[in-house]
């Protein structure tokens, strides 16, 4: 039983007071462990698919703001960074977890291919969604030096693009494509990827915007050229003479920044420039030792870029009007006169020139400022 307090205290005869409690500690609210778990846990979720409060032998892995719960040896034995992050970490839980730096997708497709068979991770590549948690997948093994998972990953989606399937890949699609490739230092992947991205660019399947800002970002030259060359012909046929002065507005993509602008008046400036040059110089080609061939192509050729349809032709389309100059010359019957070696030279210094440019079309737009 609790002593109670003294409520007054007699001085003397004639004095009575009451005691002054108000020094003595109040005794401290106990702080609630639920609240305290709360204000750690706030803004974390756990994930509805690979968190089992009941699995036996796991440690709690937070990527982002998900946290799984996994079993130390399937993550321990992918690979020696991974076991050295989890190793002895039983006692881990929501409040103090292994905390990884990866995104919540791409650690959940790592322990999908754990828990899949063999067999099933064999399966062709059947949908978008699928192929890019080949992504996830081949993102977070390069990131933690899983090399079985990342060579199983990137084979994969190299077969994927060989397929009807990336032909239905969107812009958002083939950026997760070229930025695995580029974080995983697969050059040869990344090749294959901006072949068909630039394919579907020049077929008009796929809009050349989203491609300049992809190689922007990811710095892939080859990608940058194709897309700026492709947007170039767009400004051409859209833009518009606002005045009877021959001021001419250029409708460029809103979505495109003040650099990205800039290089792509660079690279207008720069083909211009590269086809006048080619205009007045005709290509060079090993000749016989006479000059006749020499002088019958210089002739003709003067005469093929005086045609009709080179003068209407676009003057940023090079690749174009390579390929109508090309044209006009191969049926050209002055041109059959030459020594049928020097003239097949001269024909295929034109090819020559068109596959130059094509590689280097990145070059206009990088180089040029």
């Amino acid at each position: 039983m609790l002593k109670s307090k003294t409520r007054f205290i007699i001085y003397n005869n004639n004095t009575i007071f009451e005691p002054d409690y108000s020094d003595e500690r109040k005794p401290r609210k106990r702080a609630r462990i639920e609240d305290k778990e709360s204000d750690e846990l706030a803004g974390l979720f756990r994930d509805s698919q690979y968190y089992d409060s009941k699995l036996p032998d796991a440690c709690v892995v937070l990527a982002g703001d998900t946290l799984f719960k996994v079993k130390i040896n399937a993550l321990s034995k992918l690979s020696l960074k991974l076991h050295a992050m989890v190793d002895g970490t039983e006692t881990s839980g929501d409040c103090n977890p292994v905390r990884l730096d990866a995104e919540p997708d791409d650690l959940r497709a790592l322990l999908w291919a754990i828990h899949t068979s063999p067999d099933e991770l064999k399966q062709p590549i059947k949908d978008i969604s699928h192929l890019r948690k080949f992504c996830s997948l081949a993102r977070i093994s390069h990131a933690f030096d899983c090399s079985s998972q990342k060579s199983l990953a990137l084979s994969a989606i190299r077969d994927a693009l060989d397929n009807s399937l990336s032909e239905t890949c969107s812009s958002s699609d083939l950026h997760v494509l070229a930025e695995t490739a580029v974080g995983c230092e697969a050059p040869i992947l990344l090749d294959a990827i901006v072949s068909r991205w630039i394919k579907r660019i020049q077929c008009h399947q796929v809009p050349s915007v989203p491609g300049i800002i992809s190689a922007d970002t990811l710095h892939i030259p080859r990608l940058s050229g194709a897309a700026c060359y492709a947007h170039l012909q767009e400004i051409a046929e859209q833009s518009s003479t606002i005045s009877d002065q021959g001021v001419t507005h250029l409708h460029m993509d809103p979505k495109l920044d003040v650099s990205q602008k800039m290089h792509l008046l660079a690279g207008y400036w720069s083909l211009v420039n590269y086809w006048e040059q080619l205009r007045r110089h005709p290509l060079k080609f090993v000749c016989c030792s006479h000059n006749k061939c020499s002088d019958i192509w210089e002739r003709r050729w003067a005469v093929a870029l005086g045609a009709p349809t080179v003068l209407w032709a676009s003057q940023v389309d090079v690749l174009g009007l390579i390929r109508i100059t090309r044209g006009l010359l191969v049926v050209d019957k002055e041109l059959e006169t030459m020594d049928s070696k020097c003239r097949a030279k001269a024909l295929q210094s034109l090819r020559d020139a068109c596959e130059n440019l094509n590689d280097t079309l990145g070059d206009h737009f990088t180089n040029s400022l």
